[in-house]
């Protein structure tokens, strides 16, 4: 027996088996776009490491301006261990060493840790939890990076103290982008550029701005944390028209370039 399909039969079976068609490749479509690859921004694994160039100035307060103790050194992060917390994420341990040139040892500075909960890639610096970008990462994505630390946090920079987590609102600003690091070019979809904090009222000054490359993490980072010595003088006029590297009585400004890794 022969089977007919009448021409609206037809019609109907044509128009079905296209709509199974579209759905298919809408499917596709969003399993690709499910695929998260942007940790790839954050690696951690044991044995890797980075090396740094940091320049830095820490203010001081002083009768008639401020003093600014400029340092010039090399740093170098290193994934030491892991080990398995209690609710099952994978904590990374990081020796963070220092020396001044090329010429003398690493020494041991400090040892801080990392890892990945669900959504976010967090550091823990000096036991202050940052969470330094969420996934899946996008242009124009935002959000809290200081969300674990209390706002009133005290930090002592050189000999002053100050208050610098309030107000941390981290924005993506490129994804899959190119950049000039130092002495060294990353091609196009190898970039990814973080602003953590960017707030300037002429009184305190928070911006951190990061960059990240696939495969390696922070390849570049600028700090200024600053607050005016006007604050304390309870007027403004000292400070008007006056740059922030005159009139800053405590924080720091910080560069940190990537001069090598593994």
């Amino acid at each position: 027996a022969v089977l007919k399909i009448n021409s609206m039969t037809g019609r109907y079976f044509f128009l079905m088996c296209l709509m199974i068609a579209i759905l298919s490749c809408d499917n596709d479509a969003v399993n690709m776009q499910g695929v998260d690859d942007s940790k790839e921004y954050f690696p951690l694994q044991v044995g890797r490491y980075i090396e740094y160039q940091v320049d830095s100035i820490v203010f001081d307060d002083a009768p008639g301006g401020n003093t600014k103790d400029t340092a010039t050194f090399q740093l170098r992060e290193e994934v030491k261990s892991l080990q398995v917390s209690g609710s099952g994420d994978t904590i990374y341990t990081i020796h963070r060493l220092r020396r001044n040139d090329q010429s003398q040892p690493w020494v041991l500075k400090d040892v801080w840790t990392a890892y990945f909960d669900e959504n976010n890639a967090l550091r823990n610096e000096e036991n202050l939890i940052f969470r330094k970008m969420t996934h899946p990462v996008f242009e124009g994505l935002r959000w809290i990076s200081t969300a674990y630390i209390n706002p009133q946090t005290t930090v002592r920079i050189g000999t002053e103290n100050l208050e610098p987590y309030e107000y941390w609102e981290s924005r993506v600003l490129t994804v899959d982008d190119t950049a000039k690091v130092g002495s060294l070019t990353f091609a196009d979809s190898e970039v990814m550029k973080i602003i953590q904090t960017d707030s300037d009222d002429d009184l305190m000054k928070r911006y951190v701005h990061e960059t990240y490359a696939r495969g390696i993490g922070l390849v570049a980072r600028r700090d200024s944390i600053l607050d005016s010595r006007c604050i304390d003088l309870g007027d403004f006029g000292p400070c008007i028209d006056k740059a922030w590297i005159d009139h800053a009585s405590k924080g720091y400004i910080l560069s940190q370039v990537m001069i090598g890794h593994n």
